[in-house]
């Protein structure tokens, strides 16, 4: 047996849209509806619709969570796959810690918002900085944890 000789600073674990540890937690189930040309999708954030119990991936609504349990869904082939049906019904994580993918490089504390266009997930330092680049705040969102570069995974905290 050899010795470790490297010590990773940043996260390895996780897999996109699984919830991260056992702490409290909110899941409700929703139609998913696709935004445009935009599919559904596992880890995105997820938008109130103009029908009841129907979400909008990213949207310009109330936000309502992150779309979670990447492995209950069934796909067109037997390929693993983020995305889903349009009309699914997903699981909809509203509080608790989940694995994200985040477009830019993550630091814990940073708040979390996301592109009204198809739902992906951002990391900023504040919400101006949300604004300017014409993100949706995530409402009682942060990152937590540990670091992340960009497009990579990191945890991120909802409570709404």
């Amino acid at each position: 047996m050899t010795l470790q000789k490297q010590v990773y600073e940043k996260q390895a674990a996780g897999v996109i849209g699984e919830l991260a540890d056992t702490s409290p937690k909110r899941v409700a189930p929703y139609i998913v509806k696709a935004n445009s040309d935009v599919k559904p999708s596992i880890g995105c954030a997820y938008t109130l619709s103009d029908k009841e119990h129907e979400l909008t991936i990213g949207g310009s609504g109330a936000f309502v969570g992150v779309a979670v349990g990447p492995k209950q869904y069934v796909t067109d082939t037997l390929e693993s796959s983020l995305l889903l049906k349009d009309g699914a019904i997903a699981q909809i994580c509203s509080m608790g810690h989940v694995y994200v993918t985040s477009k830019t490089a993550v630091t814990p504390g940073n708040i979390a918002a996301f592109d009204p266009a198809n739902g992906q997930i951002y990391a900023y330092a504040d919400a101006s900085a949300a604004t300017t680049a014409k993100h949706t705040v995530i409402p009682n969102a942060k990152f937590v944890f540990c670091e992340a570069d960009a497009n990579g995974t990191a945890i991120l905290e909802l409570n709404s």
